[in-house]
Parts: C-alpha cells; sequence; structure tokens
C-alpha cells in the first residue's frame, strides 16, 4: 500500500508541543496508526495497540499499569477498546503535567460512547482523521484556498489567486467520489475494491460494532447502514428511513447515532442567517467516506452513478469531506448548509466570526445560470455576513459571475493544480 503524506501530521506533531494528550479519531482503515507511527518515528517513544490481545488484556485488568509502562511520549492505539484507560491517562497526566505525554487512536467518537466516563477535559485536544482528500492523494500541500476566500475583498480577487486549473480534473474528480479516500483502495480495480468494501463492511458489522454496543438484529442494523449511506447529500428523515430499513423510530434513531460515533456518517446542520424566514431545520446526511456510498449504490463507474441518480450527490460527499477534512485542522471554521422551504440550497455554508463563504457543488463541466439561484437567494438573506459564493463545478474554467460570486474548477477549489504549469 502506498505511504499518503497526511496534512493532519504536522498539526498532530505541532499540539504535541502545547498539550498534554492528542486524541486523533476516525473511522476504521482511515490511516489513523499509520499516523500515529510516523509522529512516534519523529519524537520516539513507547507505542502500544489495543488490537493485540495481550495488551488489550492488560488495558482492561491493570489500565494503571499499562499506561506506566511507557517511558516519555507514548501512542496508544485504539484506545476506546478500553474506555477506563482514559482515567489511567488523565492520573498519569496529572502528575507529569509535561507535554506531549500522549497520542492517543480510536475507532469511535470517545466523547459519543456511553461507556467513556473520562472526557480529559483542560488536558487534551481532540481531532478527526477524515478519509484521504484529494490533495494528499496528489502529493501537494493543505489547501489555503479557503483561507483565501475569506481573505479577498472580492470574487475577482479570489479568482487571481487560484493556482492553474488541472487538466482532466472533471473526470479525476469523478474516479475519486467512486473509489473514497480510504488508503488501501487506492490503486485497486473496481472489483478488487468491491472486495474491499465488502470485507470492511462485514468486519464493521460482526467485530468493530460489537467494541461499541450490542446489537441483536445485525441483518437489521446493516439494512438500516446500506439504506443511509445511500442517502448522503439528502435531508435526513429518520422517519422514513424507519419505514424502508422496517425499524422502528426509536431502533433508527439509536442506530444511526452508532454510525456517527463509529464514523461511518455526519450530519451537517442548517444554517440561519434570517429567523423570520422558513428555512429547513433538518440536518443533512452525508456518508463520511463517499467510496462506502458508491458501493452501497452497486455503482463501480461513472454510468452506474447516473443511473442511480446519485453522481450529484457523490460529488458533493466527496468535496465536503474533503474541503473539512483540511479546513477543519485549522479549527476557525463552522460547516452547514442552507435551504429555504421554497427550495433554495446551498449545499456547504462555512462560517468564520460573522462571515461566510457559500459553495454550491455541481457534477457537471457546463455552467447554467440557475446554477447559481441558491447562492444568489443566500447572498439577499445573509445581507453583509455574505463574503462570498463559490460555485465548484467539473469544467476547467474560473468564471467571476458578479462581485461576490465566482465559478471555479473544483479541483481548484480543493487545492489540487496542475504542477506542470507553474512558472519555473
Amino acid at each position: 500500500m502506498k505511504l499518503f503524506p497526511r496534512h493532519a501530521t504536522e498539526v498532530v506533531s505541532r499540539w504535541l508541543d502545547t498539550f498534554r494528550v492528542v486524541v486523533v479519531s476516525g473511522a476504521r482503515q482511515v490511516g489513523k496508526s499509520t499516523l500515529a507511527r510516523l509522529v512516534l518515528d519523529r519524537r520516539g517513544g513507547t507505542y502500544l495497540t489495543l488490537d493485540d490481545p495481550l495488551t488489550l488484556s492488560q488495558a482492561l485488568e491493570d489500565p494503571d499499569g499499562l499506561v506506566g509502562q511507557g517511558a516519555g511520549f507514548t501512542v496508544i492505539d485504539e484506545v476506546q477498546r478500553a474506555p477506563d484507560l482514559l482515567r489511567a491517562v488523565k492520573l498519569a497526566v496529572d502528575r507529569d503535567p509535561t507535554p506531549g505525554r500522549f497520542l492517543l487512536t480510536g475507532s469511535a467518537n470517545l466523547l459519543g460512547l456511553r461507556s467513556v466516563t473520562e472526557s480529559l477535559a483542560g488536558r487534551a485536544v481532540y481531532t478527526e482523521l477524515f478519509p484521504l482528500s484529494w490533495s494528499e492523494i496528489a502529493g501537494q500541500p493543505r489547501p489555503g484556498t479557503l483561507d483565501a476566500a475569506f481573505a479577498a475583498p472580492s470574487a475577482e480577487a479570489f479568482a487571481s489567486t487560484l493556482g492553474p486549473a488541472l487538466p482532466g480534473g472533471g473526470d479525476r474528480a469523478r474516479v475519486l467520489a467512486l473509489a473514497g479516500g480510504m488508503p488501501e483502495v487506492h490503486g485497486l480495480r473496481p472489483e478488487e475494491r468491491r472486495a474491499w468494501y465488502d470485507s470492511y463492511r462485514r468486519t464493521f458489522l460482526e467485530r468493530d460494532l460489537r467494541q461499541l454496543t450490542e446489537i441483536s438484529n445485525v441483518p437489521e442494523f446493516g439494512r438500516l447502514t446500506n439504506l443511509a449511506l445511500l442517502r448522503t447529500g439528502s435531508l435526513l428523515n429518520k422517519s422514513q428511513l424507519a419505514v424502508s430499513a422496517k425499524v422502528s423510530h426509536t431502533t433508527a434513531n439509536r442506530y444511526l447515532g452508532l454510525l456517527e460515533v463509529a464514523y461511518q456518517i455526519r450530519l451537517l446542520p442548517p444554517f440561519f442567517p434570517n429567523v423570520t424566514k422558513r428555512l429547513v431545520k433538518t440536518p443533512k446526511l452525508f456518508a463520511v467516506d463517499c467510496g462506502a456510498a458508491a458501493w452501497a449504490a452497486n455503482a463501480w463507474d461513472w454510468r452506474a452513478a447516473v443511473a442511480a441518480a446519485l453522481d450529484g450527490a457523490l460529488i458533493e460527499t466527496f468535496a465536503v469531506s474533503d474541503l473539512i477534512a483540511w479546513d477543519g485542522l485549522a479549527g476557525a471554521s463552522r460547516y452547514f448548509f442552507w435551504r429555504t422551504s421554497a427550495g433554495a440550497e446551498v449545499d456547504l455554508v462555512v462560517e468564520r466570526g460573522e462571515r461566510i463563504v457559500a459553495i454550491e457543488f455541481k457534477a457537471s463541466r457546463s455552467l447554467r445560470h440557475r446554477d447559481t439561484r441558491g447562492l444568489r437567494v443566500l447572498e439577499a438573506d445573509a445581507g453583509p455576513g455574505f463574503h462570498l459564493g463559490v460555485l465548484a463545478y467539473l469544467g476547467e474554467e474560473i468564471r467571476v459571475l458578479g462581485d461576490k460570486l465566482v465559478a471555479v474548477p473544483l479541483s481548484s477549489l480543493l487545492g489540487v493544480e496542475d504542477t506542470r504549469a507553474r512558472p519555473g
């Protein structure tokens, strides 16, 4: 498997110079252990993984003894398997408050687990590791396009900061939206990728899920999981989902919570710039990994994605995950979507302070005037807080559409440019 550089590596290393504990969580197989080992190689120290039966046994029976084994910097991988370890870590860092004592990783949101009673409040900083972003796959630096968008005084000024568009970027975006961002799937043929996702889903249902909670009806949970993945990019309708999965509303709600905790889905909240306007208040559901949504739809080429009416949702899922993966590391932004009861919608609203940058994603190579409708309605609704509207599409031309509106290639927005076109 190719080793991809992760933007989070430098951030985690920097945080370890300040905080006693850094916690990196994310979906199973997203690359947390690899990141932890890279950080460990730089700093030196002790590596412990609870995937090892002997280490897990000691963590459950004698967490204080296990934590005390480490000399200096210690990595503990898959810490959610022994929740009481967090109490032992807390005691250790209270005795010795030196920064950079522990790097913990987990395949579940520790703060969302009922079995975890210790949050390490005031002692730890938390971050989520997302599936691979396009810039990580391309080996390019962490993008700064959102920083540039907020800094630019106009759409034209923002357009001038973007590098050369990637030739064939639209086709490449489609390939990545189908493949997903799990490191092990890259380089696999479609049939091999299908087998990998089959195994991943089976392992999640038969092993990983049981580490989080007891599920009496695993096939039922698996059915709801597939239905949720197929609804990526859609408003969450729990009642409809429960009916389709043939479960009660209470059960559907519990299962969705587990999928969130295990980083299989994420819910994007709605944005409310104008409390007097009738706006949708339901969150939007996204698969954390767009490749999992393609797997659920049995879409292994773009023609199949179009036939399943999933092409637009896959591009949106891919782009939203990609952008939050690198912009979220700075912690300066909050993320929403916006939709009125009349149907005007913007896929992603990024908020910093009192200003917003609104982004609409399109799975087409061409532009139409109606594609900017949601951005224009939100601009009027949000008033002075609307800083910039971006229409990201699969073409290769940058077009300024107004003082605060610009259309850009998706590859450019996500910080992937044609390096061959750089001067010198």
